[in-house]
């Protein structure tokens, strides 16, 4: 029998998938302290042109899908895992604790921490903002309105606006 040659070196693919899970545990902790940059970006404000005109003395009826904004809050509302994460953070764990305890102890001790990680990075990654709007309507009754579109809306306490059919808010 051959006697073969035992190496002490790390296959290029496991120093490929530690370093990017190093890299991913990195992103996870500055995106989780709030030091990952984010987006700040503002929607153009619509313009509204008027052109003035004789005025005409006619009979205005209420609009009734009309009002004013009366407040807007901004929620924030966390992300829900869907395993995914966990998943592959475990996997990743797992292998840079083999890595560095080259036995059981330290693949499993990986394995959980790296779970936990995942987790939470795709929490992280799932949160948005929600928008609870109120509108006192025209005829005095008050309307509440959710967007959990997660883009900043344009409209503030004291706008006028108008409910359109699929229920959205536009500006008057």
């Amino acid at each position: 029998m051959e006697a073969q040659a035992i190496s002490n070196r790390i296959h290029p693919l496991v120093a490929g998938a530690s370093v990017a899970v190093i890299v991913a545990a990195g992103v996870a902790v500055a995106a989780i302290t709030g030091h990952l940059p984010g987006s700040k970006a503002e929607t153009a404000p619509t313009q509204v042109v008027t052109h003035a005109a004789k005025p005409v003395h006619k009979p205005v009826a209420l609009c009734k899908d009309c009002g004013t904004i009366v407040a807007v809050k901004e929620v924030d509302v966390a992300g829900k895992g869907t395993g995914v994460g966990a998943a592959a953070g475990g996997v990743g764990g797992a292998v840079i604790g083999h890595q560095i305890g080259e036995n059981r102890t330290g693949t499993a001790i990986g394995a959980v921490v790296g779970a936990v990680a995942g987790h939470q990075i795709e929490r992280q990654a799932r949160a948005h903002k929600r928008y609870d709007i109120t509108v006192k309507m025209n005829d005095g009754t008050t309307r509440n309105f959710s967007d959990e579109s997660g883009t900043q809306i344009a409209l503030k306490s004291g706008d006028k606006v108008r409910i359109e059919h699929d229920g959205s808010l536009k500006p008057i």
